[in-house]
């Protein structure tokens, strides 16, 4: 310490007067005497002589007071330890905050805090809803029909829940698995085409259209990884289906019959000219295993002219619809065009 240090010069210092060389020296002075005194301590000093000052510095060791010009030209400034654990947590807080902005503005924020949201589709109508899925699979919803899925399928599978009737058109992608919930059934499929009907869990059916699937049994105490490795499945291809039904717990494994509804969804070529629309009625009735019926017997006269290239049955009937200002309300396999 610089014992020698004097009054004067400390004076000389409160007062502006010292040199550079003087600065330092009073300075490093008073830091090493300590620094945990308070405002009115630090008061007393201002005012009272040398040796008094030299005394309260000895009793207090430690301080909140640095060494600063403030604007009254004192050469210390009060600085209390709750303040100075204030100024930290501000300063933490400021670096949290300029890290949240970099995230925000590189694209990061929403990746970190994203969640997957739960999309739930309902089909309340009276005719088929058509839903396009994030992967780029298309769904066909039948009356009173829902299906359920996480909305951007970011894990390794896609998975959705489903109940009612509802027709798949799966995009293909060997990555990603795509897992069907129908109540008591579970159908794994890469990319293919088939129908699920779920009148809750005491009876379902799987039809396939195209490609293949793989029907098991529902355990809702299995993991998805389990899901995946299938066991006891029942594999199907184009034109055969699978029924369960709760009573008999198992699952029954068929051909489809040539009269099969299923035939709706079985993509088609045909084309008419001027043709009246019952004429083209008999044909869709005979070429899907549908019945088509008119609300007005004036309906069956209008004509159409069209072109449909492997469409199935539904796409065909909203083209017509649409064409001829109608529109069409179905049940099962039955169904009725009416006029707007």
């Amino acid at each position: 310490m610089k014992s020698e240090i004097s009054e004067a010069l400390i004076e000389k210092y409160l007062n502006k007067q010292c040199n550079a060389e003087e600065v330092k020296l009073v300075e490093a002075w008073y830091d090493a005497m300590g620094n945990s005194l308070s405002a009115e301590e630090f008061d007393q000093i201002r005012k009272n002589s040398l040796l008094k000052a030299r005394m309260l510095y000895n009793i207090k060791r430690r301080s909140g007071l640095s060494l600063h010009n403030d604007s009254e030209g004192a050469p210390f400034k009060k600085v209390h330890r709750k303040n100075r654990s204030t100024g930290v947590w501000a300063a933490a807080a400021a670096i949290v905050l300029i890290a949240f902005i970099w995230l925000l503005l590189g694209g990061q924020l929403d990746k970190i805090f994203k969640t997957d949201p739960v999309v739930l589709v309902k089909n309340e109508s009276k005719t088929i809803l058509k839903h396009h899925l994030p992967d780029g699979s298309v769904i066909w919803l039948a009356p009173h029909s829902s299906l359920q899925y996480s909305g951007t399928f970011q894990q390794g599978v896609r998975e959705v829940t489903m109940r009612g009737d509802v027709f798949f058109e799966v995009a293909k992608d060997p990555n990603k698995p795509f897992l069907i919930n129908s109540g008591s059934l579970l159908t794994k499929v890469l990319g293919t085409s088939f129908r699920i009907r779920s009148a809750g869990d005491a009876e379902e059916e799987v039809s396939v259209v195209t490609g293949m699937v793989a029907v098991s049994r529902v355990d809702e105490n299995i993991s998805v990884a389990e899901k995946m490795q299938g066991s006891r499945e029942v594999l199907l291809v184009a034109d055969q289906k699978v029924h369960f039904n709760k009573h008999k717990a198992h699952l029954v494994k068929t051909k489809e019959t040539s009269r099969s509804s299923v035939k709706m969804w079985k993509k088609r070529s045909m084309s008419f000219e001027d043709k009246p629309l019952k004429d083209i009625a008999h044909l869709l009735d005979s070429t899907f295993n549908v019945q088509i019926d008119f609300q007005d017997k004036k309906l069956e006269s209008y004509t159409l002219t069209a072109d449909f290239n492997q469409l199935n049955l539904i796409s065909i009937m909203e083209i017509i619809s649409q064409s001829l200002n109608l529109q069409y309300e179905i049940s099962g396999d039955r169904i009725r065009l009416i006029k707007k």
